[in-house]
């Protein structure tokens, strides 16, 4: 008999823990990195920043081939409901349910592959993919002599722009799982343990 002792497979368990190390390493250089101008090199902060930040941008594309391919997990249906009717207004029951519990002071009863948390990983897997696209963007203009283009401009800016919303992400991400988890209605080895199952 095949036992899954986890909800989600083991390559979606360890792209998610290597994505999200390799995004709290953008986040804590990027504190410290000196960003290289006219007359003034880059520090080793902003060098670990670059190279975390094209890990990244691999780590994303292979987790979204593994939601395309994987058969265990939250459905990409569930991840990307937006082109869905039936998955929007799913979502929007969802967020109604969530808003009345809020309202009143309570969590609404965890369920992992509710529409609105479903949504909210998907586009925090789009927000991740798009801050590492624009920065490998602006290092690619950089190393192949293409700097100050329009299209490195634009790519940083937007890289700029989005960077707070990674803080918020994560925070909210990671706060969220610790309620879930210090409530018992989930426990974060459903996602953090690295170990295979059998089957």
């Amino acid at each position: 008999m095949t036992i899954n002792r986890y909800k989600h497979s083991w390559p979606t368990r360890l792209f998610h823990a290597a994505l999200a190390l390799s995004i709290i390493t953008q986040l804590a250089t990027s504190q410290f990195m000196v960003t290289p101008k006219a007359g003034r090199p880059e520090n080793v902060f902003f060098e670990i920043h670059e190279y975390s930040g094209l890990t990244a941008l691999v780590l994303a594309t292979l987790f979204f081939l593994n939601i395309a391919f994987r058969n265990r997990g939250t459905e990409a249906g569930l991840l990307f409901p937006w082109f869905s009717g039936a998955r929007l207004r799913a979502l929007g029951a969802d967020i109604s349910q969530f808003l009345k519990s809020a309202a009143k002071f309570r969590l609404p009863p965890y369920h992992s592959e509710s529409p609105i948390a479903s949504a909210v990983h998907g586009l925090g897997l789009l927000l991740m993919a798009l801050m590492a696209s624009t920065g490998a963007l602006w290092w690619a203009g950089g190393k192949f002599g293409v700097p100050g283009s329009q299209i490195t401009d634009v790519a940083m800016e937007v890289h700029e722009i989005f960077s707070n919303l990674v803080w918020v992400y994560l925070i909210g991400h990671a706060a969220m799982a610790l309620i879930h988890h210090y409530t018992d209605q989930m426990s974060l080895k459903e996602m953090w343990s690295l170990k295979k199952h059998r089957g």
